[in-house]
């Protein structure tokens, strides 16, 4: 397929947009606009509420909106989104990253900016249990060759970190991949990148030029031994790569080396065999255990015969077995930013795509696709197509757009925008490497710090950061801070932040967090009720 090149500036653009602020939180000042909007009838059979999770918002430039398009919606299809990595420098639209966690209605759930720049934010299990996990680290898109440095991390349901987790020789984990390979639930499959000389004379380089070596690993979780690594270099030709000298690394320096493959994910089957997607090469590739390429889909070198339209990709990436490997998951970029200032753009629109692969008849066809609604374009980086039984979750990389479709019709029905409606990663500042759901009732967040209290003008402003099951706060009051136990009111929970009237206050309060039953999650520290300073710790 030809494509086109184009040569585009990156302008600053700002922080226009109206941002939402919370009075009980000062890391979490202001949030990330979610505008969630809900499609047709066909959002009444969405099973049980889910979460979304999304990571590296913006706190100091966003807000939260919703617009249902049907009143349908939010009843029907409430989640949990997981949004991961929105990255831009100091001074555009993401000032203060972190990872976050929404209801589908819009309604922040957590936040933790401690944790910084980061990506791939989910919901895995690790021996039997059920864990978010999340890359943090350093690097991306910002930093010209969409690379990282970092950890990937293991965090329990108070969002404590129970493991922390890195490639080997290169030290440092890529941004691109972590997944935990089931059923043992006991590795984790990561990428990594390390600047490595070689001879490209072959593509118009330099005799000892310097090349971006893709790397994969499989390391046991627990001791952090290397039980699988792979190299690029040793294993894809040069002339695969659809990416050349002039966009994306000159090969001239080790600071400099050039991005041939960009290997963006990793998948594993039952049989220990690796799925790998090569962004630049436009190429799936099937990994025997020992190392050997068993196939190639897609790219110059392709063994599978197409029978069907469409079952082209262009810059992919997040590519997954289905149904026992008949079935292979990708979104498909449609085009690419390469080194920040050259698009290349095959397709006028990016999708989700789920393939039909034939192994022993070495065929592809088309099973479904998936495009985006309300919003539409090509995506220049990222994404995600995640299937969860009866739907479909596709988040759009570079765009910061996610949408819900049913998985037989196809049809949307939910989708949902953070920030501004940008078209690109580097005019905007928000993107969405990949987005995840859960159900409430899969994940309950137990946080370890104390409900957040704030008093404004004569009110009481509640809130309890990651907490999933708090019905309703209780306002208590009293003379000292030893004794605040005279209860004013209780009201239900409204939101990520709540307002409870502090009439009939004396001089401190303390605000309990209810469970639906009654129990007590848990309580603020004392506070004066004159000013919201804190009394006691």
């Amino acid at each position: 397929m030809h494509h086109r090149q184009l040569a585009i500036t990156i302008p600053r653009y700002g922080t226009s947009w109206p941002p939402r602020s919370f009075t009980t939180l000062f890391d979490v000042k202001r949030i990330a606009n979610l505008t969630p909007c809900v499609y047709g009838a066909s959002s009444q059979h969405h099973p049980l509420p889910q979460y979304f999770f999304f990571t590296s918002i913006s706190w100091e430039a966003c807000s939260v909106s919703r617009k249902l398009l049907t009143t349908v919606g939010a009843a029907k299809f409430p989640s949990i989104f997981i949004w991961t990595r929105a990255l831009r420098t100091a001074g555009l639209d993401v000032l203060q990253p972190g990872p976050t966690i929404y209801k589908s209605t819009g309604e922040l759930v957590w936040s933790d900016p401690s944790l910084g720049s980061c990506n791939d934010l989910n919901f895995q299990t690790f021996e039997g249990e059920q864990y978010l996990t999340v890359w943090v680290g350093t690097g991306g898109g910002a930093s010209g060759l969409q690379t990282g440095s970092g950890f990937a991390l293991i965090l329990n349901s108070k969002y404590e970190v129970i493991r922390n987790i890195s490639a080997v020789n290169p030290e440092g984990t890529d941004l691109h991949e972590f997944r935990i390979p089931q059923p043992a639930a006991r590795t984790a499959l990561l990428t990594a990148f390390n600047p490595v000389q070689l001879d490209l004379t072959s593509v118009g380089g330099l005799a000892k030029g310097w090349y971006l070596n893709s790397i994969i690993q499989e390391v046991d979780i627990d001791s952090g031994r290397v039980l699988f690594n792979w190299t690029s270099a040793d294993h894809i030709a040069l002339d695969e790569s659809f990416n050349n000298l002039t966009t994306s690394g000159s090969g001239t320096s080790e600071g400099n080396p050039w991005d041939a493959v960009h290997i963006n994910s990793i998948d594993k089957n039952h049989e220990g065999n690796y799925l790998i997607s090569s962004r630049h090469c436009k190429t799936i590739y099937k990994i025997d255990k020992n190392g050997t390429i068993i196939w190639r889909l897609g790219g110059s070198r392709s063994d599978f015969t197409a029978v069907s339209n469409d079952t082209e990709f262009n810059w992919q990436h997040h590519v997954r077995w289905r149904n026992d490997e008949t079935q292979i998951s990708v979104f498909d970029d449609g085009a690419a930013v390469l080194h920040q200032t050259s698009i290349v753009v095959d397709e006028p629109v990016a999708t989700g795509k789920l393939l039909n692969v034939d192994q022993e008849a070495m065929t592809v066809s088309l099973a479904k696709r998936y495009f985006p609604s309300p919003n539409t374009g090509f995506s220049l980086a990222e994404g995600s197509t995640e299937l969860y039984g009866d739907f479909v979750v596709v988040g759009y990389g570079s765009n910061p757009w996610i949408t819900v479709h049913d998985t037989a019709t196809q049809g949307v029905v939910f989708s949902a925008v953070i920030g501004p409606n940008n078209s690109t990663l580097w005019v905007g500042g928000i993107s969405n490497y990949r987005a995840f759901q859960t159900s409430t009732h899969a994940f309950t967040g137990h946080p370890t710090q104390p409900p957040s209290v704030a008093v404004v003008a004569g009110d009481v402003y509640v809130s309890w950061n990651g907490a999933t099951n708090v019905a309703s706060y209780t306002l208590f009051t009293g003379s000292s801070p030893e004794k605040v136990t005279t209860r004013v009111s209780n009201v239900r929970n409204s939101g990520f932040e709540t307002k409870i009237s502090a009439g009939g206050a004396s001089t401190f309060i303390l605000v309990e967090a209810l469970a639906a039953d009654g129990k007590i999650l848990g309580r603020s520290v004392v506070h004066r009720a004159s000013d919201g300073s804190i009394a006691s710790r």
